[in-house]
This record gives structure tokens, C-alpha cells and sequence, in this order.
């Protein structure tokens, strides 16, 4: 049984996260969350009557119903469970508690909310989220991407960091349920490679050992965005995985210039495995 938590704020990003998880996890004896956090600001909580409260909640409520209804009409399936939350919280505590309280194994989530800001990589929200949910990976869906099977996962990673078996265990995982082929890709910020990124890589052999493995080393061109970017459109990749740790590339990734100026968006779903040591 797996446990999938699906924020929604009701957009289209949001449809198609739920679409894509739904259509991935079709195989699988699965309960999804649909959550919708709402805080009720600018006033504090306490101060709003209760009958406000009341009524905001029967009106999400009965949102995330007609989205549980809209799932079930357009793809039925016997295997799958759906529970709905609503939270009047930040989003981010609303997913920490979620985490806590049904011991979620995987968040899947939109790039963007309702607001749909093109001149960005991720929303405000979801980049908030890679950054501050340590204990879940999460599986981030492009805006309007059309589901397809996993044949090609690309695993990024500058080798400067040892990987623990938990975090092999889950970008195997994905191998493994797709019959995959993974390739990881090195992007080089100095050559020859150190003896501490060449012992990385040892271990990052011997934990997948077991499956189909390429490795790839590219120069780094100080835009590491649109390196990935072009990897992915040539290689036919259809799943990014990123570790995301204190000075990791993920970290440098997001916060480059040119994710903000020519408006790079993802291309593929793109799976972010918090650091967990």
C-alpha cells in the first residue's frame, strides 16, 4: 500500500499533477491525499467567527469532492483510495503535518499555482517546499504534461557528496517499477575528478549495480539549467532526480540567473529526494 499526497489549490497545474500520479501509480494499491491548504489571513484564526470557518470549510470541502468525483469519472480504479484534507494552515505546515499523520511516502505536486508566473522555474510555493519538506521526496509534474512511461531516468549530481542507501533505495525503486534504464550524469566543476568524487562514484556503481546504468561527464558551462535541459531533450529523458542538500547542485539549479531570465521550465517530472543524512 502506498500513500500519495497530492496538494491542490483547484488549477490546472494541480489537475494535472493529480492526472499524471493517478495514471503513474495505476498498478498500485494506492491511497492518495488530496489537500487543500487555506490560511485565512490577513486576520488571525482566532478571530474569525466560527461560522466564517464553518463555511469556508464546507465550501473547500465540497470542492475537493467534486475533485474526487472528477478523478473517478475520468479514470476509475479499483486499486485506488481517495481521502480528502483540508487545513487552514501554510501549506507547507499543512504538508508536514499530513506527512506526520499518514506516514506519506511520496508528494506529488504542480510546478506552478494559479497564478501560472512564466518568467519562472517553480512557483513560489513549490520551490518553498523543496527547500523546507526533509522528510518526503516529492515528485514535481510540468504544467500540461502528458503522461507517459518511464523508459529514461537522468540522475544529476556533481559527486562531491557520499549517497546513503536510502536515497539509492529510492531512485532504485523507480528503475525497478518502470524496467528503466537510469543514466547519471556528472557535470564537471573540476578535472580530473577528485578522489573523493571518484570514491562517490564507486559507490553510486555498487548501489545500482543491479540495473541497467550509463554515466555520463559534461563540462560545466556555468549554466548547469540549460545543460540538463539540452541532456534531457537528447536523450529522450522522461525523469529527472535530484538529491537536495546544503550547496548540492539542485541548490545552485534553482537559483540560477537564467532560470529567471529566459524562463527555463522544467521539461520532464522531476523527482527531488531530501537529504536525509
Amino acid at each position: 500500500m502506498k500513500h500519495i499526497l497530492i496538494p491542490t489549490d483547484f488549477s490546472d497545474n494541480a489537475w494535472s499533477a493529480i492526472v499524471y500520479a493517478v495514471k503513474y501509480f495505476k498498478n498500485d494499491v494506492c491511497t492518495f491525499y488530496l489537500l487543500h491548504a487555506n490560511l485565512l489571513n490577513p486576520s488571525p484564526l482566532s478571530s474569525l467567527s466560527d461560522i466564517y470557518i464553518k463555511n469556508i470549510r464546507q465550501q473547500n470541502n465540497l470542492q475537493l469532492e467534486a475533485l474526487k468525483q472528477q478523478i473517478t469519472d475520468s479514470d476509475a480504479n479499483t486499486n485506488h483510495d481517495f481521502k480528502t484534507i483540508v487545513k487552514f494552515v501554510a501549506l507547507k505546515e499543512a504538508i508536514k503535518d499530513c506527512i506526520a499523520e499518514n506516514t506519506i511516502d511520496l508528494i506529488v505536486m504542480g510546478t506552478k499555482g494559479v497564478t501560472k508566473n512564466k518568467s519562472l522555474f517553480f512557483g513560489s510555493n513549490t520551490i518553498h517546499l523543496v527547500d523546507k519538506i526533509k522528510t518526503c521526496p516529492i515528485l514535481i509534474i510540468p504544467d500540461e504534461y502528458d503522461f507517459r512511461p518511464i523508459k529514461q531516468i537522468v540522475f544529476s549530481t556533481d559527486l562531491n557528496r557520499f549517497y546513503s542507501d536510502h536515497e539509492i533505495k529510492i531512485i532504485n525503486e523507480f528503475i525497478y517499477d518502470n524496467n528503466a534504464a537510469l543514466r547519471v550524469v556528472n557535470i564537471q566543476t573540476k578535472q580530473p575528478i577528485s578522489e573523493l568524487q571518484f570514491y562517490n562514484l564507486s559507490c553510486l556503481k555498487k548501489g545500482f549495480k543491479d540495473f541497467e546504468v550509463h554515466y555520463h561527464s559534461v563540462p560545466n558551462y556555468d549554466k548547469k539549467a540549460e545543460i540538463i535541459s539540452t541532456f534531457i531533450k537528447d536523450l529522450d529523458i522522461d525523469l529527472l532526480i535530484m538529491v537536495n542538500y546544503k550547496h548540492s547542485i539542485i541548490e545552485r539549479f534553482l537559483n540560477e540567473p537564467v532560470i529567471k531570465n529566459i524562463g527555463f521550465k522544467p521539461q520532464v517530472p522531476f523527482l527531488v529526494i531530501p537529504d536525509n543524512q
